[in-house]
C-alpha cells in the first residue's frame, strides 16, 4: 500500500488532480442518475472509450460485452435509453494515482435502477487524461459482476 500521509504537503498538484478526478467520477454518477446521457459523452476525451465486460471480483478472465470509441459513438449508444429506466450509480473505494496529465483509478458501483431498485454492481478501471486544464476520462472500463 502507498504511503498516502507522509509528504501531503509537497504533492499540491496530485492533490488538486485527486480532487478533479473525484468531482469527474462523481459528475458522472449524477448525469447517469438524472437520466442526462447526451452530457455523458461530453465527460470523455475525443477519442475516450467506454467499455462493458462481465466477470467477477474473484475471477480472472472477464468476457468483453460491449465496447464504443469516441464521444459521438458513446453519444449514440447512451440517448436511446433516455426516458427509460436506468441506473442510479452509488460509488464506493475509490482510487487514483496521478502522473503528471493522466491518472488511473479505479472504483466499485453498486446500482439499483430507477424503476425497480433491483440492479448490478461491478468495478471501473479507468484511465483519465488532463486536456486543456480539466480531467476527462480517456478509457472506462466497467466490469459487472454476477449477482451472488
Amino acid at each position: 500500500m502507498p504511503d498516502t500521509v507522509t509528504g501531503i504537503a509537497e504533492q499540491p498538484d496530485d492533490l488538486a488532480a485527486k480532487q478533479a478526478i473525484t468531482e469527474l467520477v462523481h459528475c458522472y454518477g449524477q448525469v447517469v442518475r438524472r437520466d442526462c446521457p447526451e452530457l455523458t459523452a461530453e465527460l470523455y476525451t475525443p477519442d475516450g472509450f467506454f467499455e462493458v465486460r462481465q466477470g467477477g471480483p474473484e475471477k480472472l478472465g472477464e468476457t468483453v460485452q460491449s465496447r464504443v470509441e469516441g464521444r459521438q459513438a458513446i453519444r449514440d449508444m447512451l440517448l436511446p435509453s433516455k426516458g427509460k429506466p436506468h441506473p442510479v450509480p452509488l460509488i464506493h473505494n475509490l482510487t487514483i494515482e496521478v502522473d503528471g496529465d493522466s491518472a488511473t483509478g479505479t472504483c466499485v458501483m453498486q446500482s439499483p435502477t430507477s424503476a425497480d431498485g433491483k440492479g448490478f454492481w461491478g468495478e471501473y478501471r479507468d484511465r483519465y487524461a488532463k486536456v486543456d486544464g480539466r480531467w476527462f476520462f480517456a478509457e472506462r472500463v466497467f466490469t459487472m459482476f454476477a449477482n451472488p
